[in-house]
Formats: structure tokens, C-alpha cells, sequence
């Protein structure tokens, strides 16, 4: 449904992600795990790290887009009442668009993953 456009966030160095793989790497040798053990454990991590980051853009991506729909219709809404005073306390509460309730989805979703750990099936048990 998204436009395909990247809307927020960049594209992160293939360095950078090595130097997050060493760090792993490292830190599951000091919990004693054998290196090649310990090499594979950090690329599945790795890896998991990255889809995981493109799910979260991508999400968000179509929240934007969503949110632009939601405000377009609003905006229809207004120019179908041109002598409503939108300032007055006493105006009639404006429907909710579809599109808005579908973008809270999304956030809800996404927040679940970042904040709870509750990421979607395919991106949480990937290599179960």
C-alpha cells in the first residue's frame, strides 16, 4: 500500500554492522561459547538486526503514507462544510477516516515490537 518511497530513516554502513558482528562476537566468547559457535550466533544476530530495522522502516513508511491519506480526507471533510468555524468549541466532531485508525495499527504494532519484544513471527523465530 506504501508508495514505495523511503520516508524516514538511512541505510546503515556495511561497516557499522561489522563493528556491531565484533561486538557480538566478543561478547558471546566472554560467555564461553566456541568461537565458530560464537561467529554464527552473531551473524544469525546480525541478520535478524537488519530485517528486523527494514520491517520497522517499512511499517513506518506505510504509517506516513496512511497519515497523509487520513489528513487528506479531513481536509475533504472541512472544504465540504466552507462555512464551519473550526476554531468554535461547539463545531461537530469530524469522523475518523478509515486511514487513520489502519496508521494506529501500525504504530501499535511497531511500538509492541520495540518496546515488548513482540516482533512478527517470520523476523522473531527465524532460525527455530
Amino acid at each position: 500500500m506504501g508508495t514505495g518511497k523511503r520516508r524516514i530513516g538511512s541505510v546503515v554502513a556495511a561497516e557499522a554492522w561489522e563493528e556491531v558482528r565484533r561486538g557480538l562476537v566478543e561478547e558471546l566468547l566472554e560467555l564461553g561459547l566456541e568461537p565458530a559457535e560464537a561467529e554464527a550466533e552473531a551473524g544469525k544476530k546480525v541478520e535478524r538486526s537488519k530485517l528486523r530495522i527494514e520491517w520497522a522502516r517499512e511499517r513506518f513508511n506505510e504509517f506516513f503514507d496512511l497519515q497523509d491519506k487520513a489528513g487528506e480526507a479531513y481536509m475533504r471533510q472541512i472544504e465540504a462544510h466552507p462555512d464551519g468555524d473550526w476554531d468554535d468549541e461547539d463545531v461537530p466532531e469530524l469522523p475518523e477516516p478509515p486511514e487513520e485508525a489502519a496508521a494506529q495499527a501500525i504504530y501499535a504494532e511497531v511500538k509492541a515490537a520495540l518496546d515488548e519484544d513482540r516482533w512478527p513471527r517470520h523476523l522473531h523465530f527465524r532460525d527455530v
